[in-house]
């Protein structure tokens, strides 16, 4: 399976039917994403642009407020008023937000962010493990230049059979490695060599009680989670799963860790959506055959009946297909790209938030 902003996707699942179909239920997992928001992010009542990752977990996680959102769409607006410079990896987080408030990044606050995206330039001061974010974009907007550029970028600071130095000498770990391999399987085939040998490194972190870095912990083991259900290794995946769930805490509804249990848990609400998918897709091999893209999504009518009752926030929004196909602007990739599927999932996943929670 390629990773196509996976992580996106999961609300979907998670509002859909319980499925056995991995070491847990959709509705289980759904169950430890929504008290794990509520530990890490329960007393919050606005998020700004600063706070974007936090504000993509608590989307991820299946919870959604409107006056939430209008404050965090406000702040980035704002931010773009005042001339504020974004790097690429923060520019793929705030895309990604809009995208899942049904927000088309093109034409948001009179800003065309897609045109920004692919206009900034990658920096030696970038964080490494907002590049997967990046990557996520470019693909699913057909910026395959600059997928590339991210890609290289991560890889030149890899070593076969060594693996990241992100910190300029002080090595890899297991987190490094997850992050590694999230940023480059969007394009498994191209990266396959590297792909493979930092699976076999990342593996070699995993102990009875969970990924090590510096000892057995939450955020490690979560990461590792993304990265094998990234690419549909199940039996990886269902272990890190089990072994993530011995840091949940029944209590308090977060994971433990013994330095910051906030942070474990944002990272376990990172692990976990990623995670879900295993239960409801089957990618198999679609965007292999031009001809025949085959059937994917399995969950057909709770994504038809999200568009019916978002329609009327869907028809103020200009469609791609709307625009001149020979606009500057760029339209998500189509034909048997998976980023065509993306961009019509993310947007059911969007619509099933906004429609739950207004129900409720």
């Amino acid at each position: 399976m390629k990773k196509v902003l996976a992580a996106l996707l999961a609300v979907m699942l998670v509002m859909s039917a319980s499925i056995t179909a991995f070491g847990a239920t959709t509705t289980e997992v759904g169950n430890t994403l929504e008290s794990a928001a509520k530990f890490a992010f329960g007393g919050k009542t606005s998020f700004d642009v600063t706070e974007s990752k936090d504000y993509y977990l608590y989307l991820m996680s299946g919870d959604f407020d409107e006056k939430i959102e209008k404050t965090y769409l406000d702040s980035v607006k704002k931010a773009l008023d005042d001339g504020t410079k974004f790097d690429i990896g923060t520019l793929g987080l705030i895309i990604s937000n809009l995208l899942m408030s049904l927000e088309d990044p093109s034409e948001f606050g009179g800003y065309d962010l897609l045109d920004v995206f692919e206009k900034t330039a990658l920096s030696e001061s970038d964080n490494m493990y907002t590049y997967m974010y990046a990557a996520d974009i470019a693909l699913l907007f057909d910026y395959p230049e600059l997928n590339k550029q991210l890609c290289d970028t991560i890889i030149s600071k890899y070593t076969k059979g060594v693996g990241t130095d992100f910190w300029g000498g002080y090595g890899t770990s297991a987190d490094d490695l997850a992050v590694f391999i999230l940023t480059l399987c969007n394009d498994y085939d191209t990266y396959k060599e590297y792909i493979d040998d930092a699976v076999t490194l990342l593996k070699a972190y995993n102990t009875e009680a969970g990924y090590d870095n510096y000892g057995a912990n939450a955020n490690s083991t979560a990461l590792a989670l993304a990265a094998f259900s990234a690419l549909d290794d199940q039996e990886a995946a269902d272990d890190a799963y089990n072994k993530l769930m011995l840091f949940y805490d029944e209590k308090t509804g977060g994971f433990t860790s013994n330095y910051d249990d906030v942070l474990a848990t944002k990272d376990a609400i990172f692990g976990l959506s990623y995670y879900v998918l295993l239960a409801d897709f089957d990618f198999g091999d679609w965007g292999d055959d031009e001809e025949d893209p085959g059937q994917v999504v399995k969950p057909v009518t709770p994504i038809t009946s999200v568009a019916d009752k978002n329609s009327n926030k869907e028809d103020k929004k200009e469609t791609n297909s709307d625009k001149d196909k020979n606009d500057s602007q760029k339209s998500p990739a189509t034909g048997a790209s998976v980023a065509a599927f993306a961009v019509f999932a993310m947007a059911a996943a969007g619509g099933v938030m906004v429609a739950t929670k207004k129900k409720d």
